[in-house]
């Protein structure tokens, strides 16, 4: 029996509606952070570009602090019922923010996007850095899969 094992495809959802200038490999970067994390079930995420006045009301409403950021997550952890897929939810870039943080650490603007996308996917996945324990775990993988997709940073944004 050579059963061969199913390669899955996550859902990506992208909403750009002030057509920033993306990088177009964004399932490669989902997918390489679900296999290293060792995340099997298939899963839809939605990743929103902003500009800098949306992320500072996100940021506000959701977190208490009126200021720009590079990428906000929104955790829905629910199955679509029209897919079966579980919704792991929102990923939300400040595109504008993250071109100039790019530049101020010397990091290719497209490389800087992926890892914002490493980032939110990670918060999504359970991960964070409250505390210096959370944040070695959550910085080492993010390394990893920076790593294994040849994503190469000066520096890592705090």
């Amino acid at each position: 029996w050579n059963k061969k094992k199913k390669k899955m495809k996550p859902q990506i959802l992208i909403l750009n509606e002030n057509q920033y200038d993306l990088p177009d490999n964004f399932e490669e970067v989902v997918q390489e952070t679900l296999k290293i994390v060792k995340h099997n079930k298939e899963i839809q995420v939605n990743l929103i570009f902003v500009d800098e006045h949306e992320i500072i009301q996100l940021n506000e409403n959701f977190r208490g602090y009126p200021e720009a950021t590079d990428v906000l997550s929104f955790e829905a952890g629910y199955i679509d019922p029209e897919t079966g897929n579980l919704n792991l939810g929102d990923i939300v870039i400040c595109a504008p923010f993250v071109m100039k943080q790019s530049a101020k650490l010397g990091n290719k603007p497209n490389d800087e996007m992926r890892l914002m996308v490493i980032h939110g996917m990670l918060h999504l996945l359970g991960y964070d850095h409250d505390n210096e324990e959370e944040k070695s775990l959550m910085w080492e993988t993010q390394r990893k899969i920076l790593e294994n997709l040849e994503i190469h940073l000066n520096t890592i944004p705090e």
